[in-house]
């Protein structure tokens, strides 16, 4: 059984652990695939449609503009019959 990290009071889990895992589980209904890279992998070439979300994990902060530090880069582009996801995570 896999437990999700907790980051904050009362044992509840932190945003990026609760986001990671909402997209791990189904995106609108539709079966994922989930891939990682080190973040060096990362080109800055997005394909059209697909939405990129900057992370910091140590921060617990997601958003849809860079950071002055990313932790991960996650990029969720919807197909026809599924979600890709591409997860670009720092080494450290």
């Amino acid at each position: 059984m896999i437990i999700p990290p907790t980051g904050g009071p009362k044992g509840k889990m932190s945003k990026f652990a609760s986001f990671v895992m909402g997209l791990s589980y189904g995106f609108k209904g539709k079966p994922g695939m989930v891939k990682t890279y080190p973040m060096k992998e990362f080109k800055g070439v997005v394909p059209e449609g697909a939405v990129v979300y900057y992370a910091n994990k140590k921060l617990d902060v997601i958003q849809k503009e860079p950071l002055i530090y990313n932790t991960h880069i996650i990029v969720v582009q919807e197909l026809k019959d599924q979600v890709l996801v591409e997860i670009y995570k720092d080494e450290e």
